[in-house]
């Protein structure tokens, strides 16, 4: 085999090569991703017994979200999300059992109801005394079924008299096609760890207090279609500081994201001090 021949073939190995990687480098990643979360040793709560669509699922230090299958384990600070047309049945260690609807999104806890809810609602598939979600969580008919009985009223209700319907012509409009634009993750966490200089600032000034002070905070925000920041709030710390959580909400406020033609976009994230 000739010196050319050789170097032919090898760069045809090598462009395949390449090219495989290109073409399956999601696929790659997310069995990397799946592969990991074996090791992890944190508590487990729950996991997902079933999942329509590609619900997603996302572990508290990453943005980066991966398809959640049957089987899989939840830990504390986990979260899952569901699109439209997509649903997940969680079943937890102490026997609950819920359903996650389309457009949903929670941070798996291991206090309180389970969950915490950033957006969307659940079924309850199986109750367990003892643990009671809040009303917003719910869908409507299980809202309106734990809400109580109101007694009658003693006044007769007298029906208004009907008003004569007009027939209306039909108008047409023109119906609205949008397409759905979210932000990548690896966007989003981009422009958040952008911000840690200010929220080291709020650290460093919490530091002046307390200066052993090691924690971790849980945040959540809403990225609205404009790119601005709608809501932020903590919603689990290990430091009791008041004064520093409203510093980082301040500063999650005031980032800026590039804008999408989309639904809002609700995000939890992690920020470690040490």
């Amino acid at each position: 085999m000739t010196l050319r021949k050789f170097q032919n073939i090898l760069a045809g190995i090598i462009v395949a090569a390449a090219t495989g990687a290109l073409l399956f480098e999601g696929k790659i990643e997310e069995w990397w991703q799946h592969r990991d979360l074996k090791s992890d040793h944190r508590p487990i709560i729950g996991h997902i017994e079933k999942a329509q669509g590609d619900v997603k699922f996302r572990k508290p230090e990453s943005l980066t979200s991966i398809n959640a299958i049957p089987g899989m384990n939840l830990h504390s600070d986990d979260s899952v999300v569901t699109e439209e047309s997509q649903s997940v049945v969680i079943s937890f260690n102490s026997g609950l059992k819920v359903e996650l609807e389309p457009h949903s999104v929670v941070v798996i806890t291991d206090t309180g109801p389970e969950m915490i809810f950033l957006k969307g609602h659940v079924k309850i598939l199986n109750e367990v005394p003892g643990i009671t979600l809040p009303p917003e969580a719910l869908n409507k008919e299980e809202a309106k079924a734990q809400e109580p009985l109101r007694p009658p009223e003693s006044a007769p209700v007298v029906a208004a008299p009907e008003k004569p319907q007009v027939a209306q012509k039909p108008v047409n409009r023109p119906k609205k096609v949008n397409e759905k634009i979210s932000l990548p993750d690896a966007y989003i966490t981009a422009v958040i760890r952008n911000q840690k200089t200010f929220l080291n600032r709020c650290y460093a000034q919490h530091l002046r207090q307390d200066p052993d002070t090691q924690g971790r905070i849980e945040t959540s925000l809403t990225i609205e279609s404009d790119g601005n920041v709608s809501t932020a709030r903590v919603i689990g710390s290990t430091i009791a500081d008041p004064q520093l959580q409203q510093c980082i909400v301040s500063t999650l406020q005031r980032a800026k994201f590039k804008s999408f033609a989309g639904d809002p976009i609700i995000v939890s994230y992690p920020i470690n001090f040490d």
